[in-house]
């Protein structure tokens, strides 16, 4: 047996074992990271066997992986790198016949999903590493193949794990947050923690501070005595509304002065200061789902009497984007480190209550 051949199954193992794993991290981010690390051991591995489309196709992943993590432009990276997997498929078949075509379909499908959705990039990994499984036989790289199918069993548990969640939104229930103890604090905080950067976050005195000015402001989603999400919206002056709306700069902390009580017959102008819903819920289906009972929620106190003329919300992460461009938000603008402004005026908010 050729030294090569062994390095090369070593090496294959190695790498999807990073790549199995990925598909096991919460955060999108985290999961490019492991890829990046997947990517070079494959490469290494198609090297040692000489299976030159192995070898441009893995390079190509890898240079996409490293984009991808270092921007939020996925999509427009991903049709970028289009014409290089051309090239790679019309290279590939001249050297290797049809079968080598199998790798750029490949990294094309995992290229496109991982502009999407976490579940959306699982799918697509089950139905890459399916065309992988028949290259890696047909060029010997039996590790490889052996991985990617056990890639595939573990994506599919993934899948199971995520849509058994998702499956039973219906038993979730919306509730509003009446009061602000530690422990819930602590759970909120948790939750940030898992959804953004640590210069986003509250600490829990900000969260109780908060608030205290504002007691009406907080939608839980349980699921049964356990907190899964939550909407923390304030109302906030005419003036600081029309200021988030000018500043050309993403405001970090909300000042005190800017919070005022809802009142009735009067216009009251809203915060969404955040869409946060733990990762194993993140779906279409939650989207609407939440959609659905904060619609119910301004629908009420409409009727009550309070008037909203005005809702901004700055989303920071990808579930929020997804929440405010499906409630039909206008994005207004982008700021330096990849915030959105979206907004729902006084007419759009009628029109959102009626809907």
């Amino acid at each position: 047996m050729e030294l090569n051949f062994v390095i090369a199954q070593l090496l294959a193992v190695i790498g999807w074992f990073f790549l199995i794993y990925s598909y096991y991290k919460e955060d999108i981010h985290q999961l490019l990271k492991m890829q990046i690390i997947a990517c070079s051991f494959e490469t290494l591995s198609y090297l040692a066997l000489g299976a030159w489309s192995g070898i441009f196709a893995c390079l190509l992943d890898l240079i996409k992986a490293v984009l991808y993590y270092k921007s939020d432009k996925k999509s427009l990276i991903f049709f970028a790198t289009l014409p290089f997997y051309v090239v790679l498929a019309i290279f590939a078949v001249q050297e290797e016949g049809w079968i080598a075509l199998l790798p750029a379909i490949g990294g094309v499908i995992d290229g496109f999903v991982l502009t999407r959705s976490k579940t959306t990039a699982t799918i697509g990994s089950i139905i890459a590493s399916t065309l992988w499984v028949i290259y890696d036989v047909v060029v010997l790289a039996y590790a490889a193949a052996a991985a990617d199918m056990v890639l595939i069993t573990s994506n599919f548990f993934v899948l199971f794990l995520g849509y058994s969640r998702i499956m039973h939104i219906e038993k979730l229930h919306v509730i509003k947050c009446q009061y602000l103890t530690r422990n819930l604090s602590i759970n909120i905080l948790n939750l940030d923690r898992k959804n953004y950067p640590a210069q986003y976050l509250w600490s829990i005195n900000q969260q109780r501070n908060i608030f205290k000015l504002n007691p009406d402001s907080i939608l839980l989603i349980r699921n049964k005595k356990r907190i899964i999400g939550y909407i923390n919206y304030l109302t906030i002056t005419e003036e600081s509304y029309k200021h988030i709306k000018r500043a050309q700069v993403f405001y970090r902390d909300i000042s005190p002065e800017s919070i005022v009580p809802m009142k009735r017959r009067r216009k009251n102008f809203l915060l969404i200061e955040s869409i946060c819903i733990d990762k194993s819920y993140d779906s279409d289906k939650m989207v609407s789902f939440i959609l659905r009972h904060f619609r119910t929620f301004l629908r009420n106190r409409h009727k009550q009497g309070y008037n909203v003329h005005g809702i901004v919300s700055v989303a920071i992460s990808d579930f929020e984007k997804e929440f405010l461009e499906a409630g039909n938000f206008a994005h207004i603008k982008d700021y330096r480190d990849g915030e959105a402004l979206y907004e729902l005026d006084d007419i759009a908010v009628a029109k959102y209550i009626k809907g």
